[in-house]
């Protein structure tokens, strides 16, 4: 003692307050809740693993370590930097950094994580019972499509209008649920159980964006042993894109969005029906141009025909007739003027062959005996000759004959 004040050595020191706040009830087989800031585990041995946790609030600089000793397959839940936990433990003492810790016996998640972690371990419980392993095929050709929805939501008249774009023939029914709140999981089971009561060949559940909270009832067991219950194909479709629930993991097929879902039940039947598009298409341009083509042949038919009907041919040979009759007449008239030419040019030969035009020129012929002399050597004297004129004749009498 000093003046009445007690001196002690840091190490008694260390172990008074040990002893103090070990012996303090309220002290020990607490829980702590904070965020995980920082976390090393180190492996000792197969049977032994430290585990040393750095914890804070929020918005509050005050740091409390945590020191776990003892297997990570013996924790309740290992968690991550970020996670919101509770340590549960006692205080105690690290006499080496002469610093207060909490010495942890096991550790859960609080708020967030939490719920993550419970849906982690149903996620597992189900994925170990084979829920997640059924991907049934779609039909291709669905006739009626049920959708698990709010009737009064978007995504309902996102689905209808997707599907009346890209396959209007098939039919759409709404199956109303709630789809966020307390009563939405037993209105989502209902409405998947009537939904197999409509004759549907695919039901797809759907909903649109929303927090974690609004989506949790998704992530209910009831509802996804009731989805892997169903005897027909089931496509989720809950959230955006990067959300994700069990509806997603039990159903056949997951889809991002809502209207993906619809694209998706109807795609095979909307290819099929833009190909027999393209065959109703190319066999109507096929038979407009076979149609055209027999058009057209029918014309030359139809001009063939009237050029060749008994009417026009009985008219085209009175034409070829006249024309040949015409041919006839010239050709005749050119014979009978190239006759009457030669007729003229031998009746001027014929004229002039004739003695009576010889002796209308002055010539005259003599006969003797009937016969015509024709020289002088053919008389003598005294013998009597006929001489004729162009007009008259005269008997005459040879007086003297000259060669």
């Amino acid at each position: 003692m000093l003046d009445d004040t007690m001196v002690l050595s840091v190490k008694e020191f260390t172990e008074q307050v040990e002893d103090a706040l070990t012996g303090c009830p309220s002290l020990c087989n607490i829980g702590v809740c904070g965020e995980v800031t920082k976390i090393t585990v180190q492996h000792k041995s197969a049977y032994m693993d430290w585990i040393f946790i750095s914890l804070r609030d929020s918005g509050d600089p005050s740091v409390l370590d945590v020191a776990v000793f003892k297997p990570v397959s013996r924790l309740t839940y290992l968690p991550e930097a970020g996670d919101e936990v509770i340590v549960f433990g006692s205080v105690s003492i690290s006499r080496k950094a002469s610093k207060y810790q909490i010495k942890g016996e096991d550790i859960i998640p609080y708020g967030e994580g939490a719920r993550a972690a419970a849906l982690q371990k149903l996620t597992e419980k189900l994925r170990a019972e084979g829920l997640f392993s059924q991907h049934r095929p779609l039909p291709r050709f669905p006739k009626k499509i049920a959708v698990v929805t709010s009737p009064t939501g978007a995504v309902w008249h996102d689905i209808c209008d997707k599907v009346a774009a890209t396959f209007p023939a098939v039919t759409l029914v709404c199956v109303p649920a709630q789809v966020q709140g307390e009563n939405a999981v037993p209105s989502l089971v209902s409405a998947v159980r009537r939904a197999q009561t409509i004759g549907a060949d695919v039901m797809i559940i759907a909903r649109g964006g929303g927090s974690k909270e609004d989506l949790d009832c998704f992530n209910s067991e009831e509802l996804a042993r009731a989805i892997y219950a169903s005897p027909i194909p089931t496509v989720s479709a809950v959230g955006h894109e990067t959300d994700h629930s069990l509806s997603d993991e039990v159903a056949d097929v997951s889809a991002s969005t809502p209207t993906s879902a619809a694209v998706i039940v109807t795609r095979e039947a909307a290819a099929e029906a833009d190909r027999l598009d393209g065959i109703e298409q190319y066999f109507h341009n096929e038979i407009k141009k076979l149609v055209e083509r027999r058009e057209r042949q029918l014309a030359l038919l139809e001009k063939d025909v009237q050029l060749n009907s008994p009417k026009n041919r009985i008219l085209r040979w009175e034409q070829s007739l006249s024309r040949f009759s015409e041919s006839v007449s010239q050709s005749i008239h050119r014979k009978l003027d190239n006759a009457e030419n030669v007729l003229q040019k031998y009746a001027q030969s014929v004229s002039d062959l004739n003695p009576m035009s010889i002796l209308s020129r002055g010539y005259s012929t003599a006969k003797h005996n009937g016969k015509t002399v024709r020289s002088a050597a053919e008389l003598s004297v005294g013998d009597v000759i006929d001489v004729t004129f162009n007009k008259g004749s005269v008997s005459a009498a040879v007086k003297e004959v000259k060669d």
